[in-house]
């Protein structure tokens, strides 16, 4: 696969290298399809992206952990990409249903709730993920050790089908006693993705690649860095989800009509409520339209 960068932020005529910020050096943009790529930057992303490809040539059922919004789902995504773009893939959110209810979307049978293929025959030769496993019942997971050495002697139901499971709880949670069985934990290759806020050099190439596609212009890189400062001094509880929100709901306030000119930008009043109100104090209120 191919990686390349954001068409809109290339360097102008003359312009050197040197005097690019490095998060624009560095970052890295992966794309995935036509409206979803993955955004790296900093070096733990950078280590989880070739884990992932490393995965993928291995073809080994994976568990992505990290809390939520640090992109599991994309990296799923990723992986697949980096295996092959055009086979099948299927993903299923498992939380909270029962050993019977899985099975049956799972394996299939002759009383599956709906109409259709398994899930193993609809992505035989691609990927099958299972998102937020983390409560997925014992007997489902003896089934996918069954299914997997299967596998390994080429008689699995669901073909060469690559498994990743993905989940917001820890490994430690994840180990406790009759949560997880030991020898299914055993055969998943795990990786884990940090949350935004111990990678903040992700930050400025997100912000840019976020904006670009809420706004489908060129954004300044003097408008990206200021952004960039905002969004740095914020926890971001939510990862890079709240991040993408964040500026999406920004670029929204700075359209016009100028009618809007008066409002602060949403980055404004969610990060730094305290600034803006100081560098409004004085002025006069403008109605509301």
């Amino acid at each position: 696969m191919r990686d390349i960068s954001l068409p809109h932020d290339s360097p102008g005529a003359g312009e050197s290298l040197a005097g690019l910020p490095q998060w624009f050096t560095e970052r890295e943009v992966i794309p995935l399809d036509d409206n979803l790529a993955l955004v790296v930057c900093h070096e733990a992303m950078r280590a989880v992206a070739a884990l992932c490809r490393s995965a993928a040539e291995q073809a080994a059922p994976v568990l992505l952990t990290g809390e939520t919004g640090v992109g599991k789902s994309l990296l799923a995504r990723f992986i697949h990409a980096s295996r092959d773009p055009y086979a099948p893939f299927i993903s299923r959110m498992t939380a909270g249903l029962e050993a019977a209810v899985l099975e049956k979307w799972i394996f299939g049978g002759p009383d599956r709730p709906l109409a259709g293929s398994a899930m193993v025959d609809e992505a035989r030769g691609g990927m099958l993920v299972l998102e937020e496993m983390g409560d997925l019942p014992v007997r489902i997971q003896q089934h996918l050790l069954d299914s997997w050495g299967d596998q390994g002697r080429g008689e699995s139901q669901g073909g060469p089908a690559q498994w990743v499971c993905t989940t917001n709880l820890a490994p430690r949670a994840l180990a406790s006693p009759r949560r997880m069985l030991p020898e299914f934990l055993e055969r998943l290759v795990r990786i884990h993705i940090p949350p935004l806020r111990d990678r903040k050099r992700d930050i400025p190439a997100l912000a840019a690649y976020f904006s670009w596609l809420a706004t489908a212009q060129e954004p300044s890189r003097g408008s990206l860095d200021s952004l960039a400062n905002r969004l740095a001094r914020h926890a971001f509880p939510g990862n890079v989800r709240e991040l993408e929100s964040l500026v999406r709901l920004n670029a929204r306030q700075d359209r016009p009509p100028a009618r809007r000119a008066a409002r602060p930008g949403i980055l404004a009043r969610t990060i730094r409520p305290s600034v803006q109100a100081d560098a409004s104090a004085g002025e006069e209120s403008s109605p509301s339209p």
